[in-house]
């Protein structure tokens, strides 16, 4: 029997998780626990997001960008499926899902002006040596959390084209006794074309214009974590973070037990809108590099809220710049 492709096994689980709902950075390391929201300090506003008005709330808006194991299981061997693993090279040689390419994610920033995102033509080239074309449907992994997965995702939606990422990565693929196989697979060579999407990016003069004249319709969302917000810890020349920003670190994403994967739609929403990211306006995130910013823009993607926006050279870039403020 034909298998079917994962782009149809995931409508139908769409279709079924709303049927449910309606009957009831490479270098961004994890934080050790799941800290709280903090709010800018006084004075500062508190903006909000953008949300779909009929989005359920037991239910993800966008569930076909989150793929469990099983639906990624009952589609390998779909020639119009091409799996990308992001973890270390090691790592995949000693054992990746059947069928999948591994993707270096350094090719994730620009080998040249590493502050930013990799350059159009270079990342083009790049997926398209691993059978990527603007046809695939793409699904990304890595060790776990999805931190390095949700960069690829995101830089591939820059570029124009939306894939998927695997939820709980091969961690959670492994815990549920999946097959593992060692062997590269023969991969033909495709052409992408890069379209770049400049609504889900920003740089750093938008992000100091929102920052110096607060407008209730833009939230500025600090991904980082509670003591590199406040300026405890320190990874530039300047410690703090962007005036009038927002605090909400991007592991609060996910559950506390292993393997880790996101929290439910419900849990994601009200966290969000207790950190005052709500319905009416566009949202920026930052964190030191761009990769745990991409991370929370995947999911705020996910649960439907759109005006989503990277600032991708984030703190790396605003925390080293002699003429940008800092708020502690």
């Amino acid at each position: 029997m034909k298998k079917l492709s994962l782009l149809a096994l995931l409508v139908v689980a769409a279709f079924a998780t709303i049927l449910v709902a309606c009957g009831g950075d490479d270098d961004d390391a994890p934080a050790a626990t799941a800290p709280t929201a903090t709010s800018a300090p006084s004075g500062d506003s508190t903006p909000q997001v953008q949300a779909s008005p009929t989005t359920d709330p037991n239910a993800y808006a966008r569930p076909q960008l989150l793929v469990e194991s099983a639906q990624l299981q009952k589609a390998l061997g779909d020639p119009n499926l091409v799996i990308v693993d992001l973890r270390k090279k090691e790592s995949y040689d000693a054992g990746h899902i059947p069928g999948a390419v591994w993707y270096d994610s350094a090719f994730l920033k620009d080998p040249d002006e590493k502050v930013y995102v990799i350059r159009e033509e270079l990342f083009a080239e790049k997926v398209g040596a691993v059978g990527i074309d603007n046809t695939k449907t793409v699904v990304a992994y890595d060790d776990g959390n999805g931190l390095i997965a949700t960069r690829f995702w995101w830089v591939l939606w820059y570029y124009g084209h939306e894939g998927s990422v695997l939820n709980g990565g091969f961690a959670r693929w492994q815990k549920d006794g999946l097959a593992v196989s060692n062997e590269a697979p023969a991969v033909t060579k495709a052409s992408f074309k890069a379209a770049v999407n400049d609504e889900v990016i920003c740089a750093l003069d938008y992000v100091a214009e929102k920052s110096d004249k607060p407008d209730p319709n833009v939230v500025i969302l600090d991904v980082r974590s509670p003591a590199e917000y406040t300026g405890a810890d320190v990874r530039a020349a300047k410690g703090g973070h962007v005036p009038n920003a927002v605090n909400l670190d991007w592991t609060r994403s996910l559950t506390e037990a292993q393997p880790q994967v996101w929290k439910s739609a419900a849990d994601l929403r009200k966290q969000f809108e207790e950190a005052g990211i709500k319905p009416g306006a566009q949202v920026i995130t930052y964190c030191q590099t761009g990769v745990r910013a991409a991370h929370t823009l995947f999911t705020l993607y996910l649960l439907g809220y759109d005006g989503l926006k990277n600032f991708d050279g984030s703190w790396q870039e605003w925390g080293n710049n002699k003429d940008t403020k800092v708020a502690r």
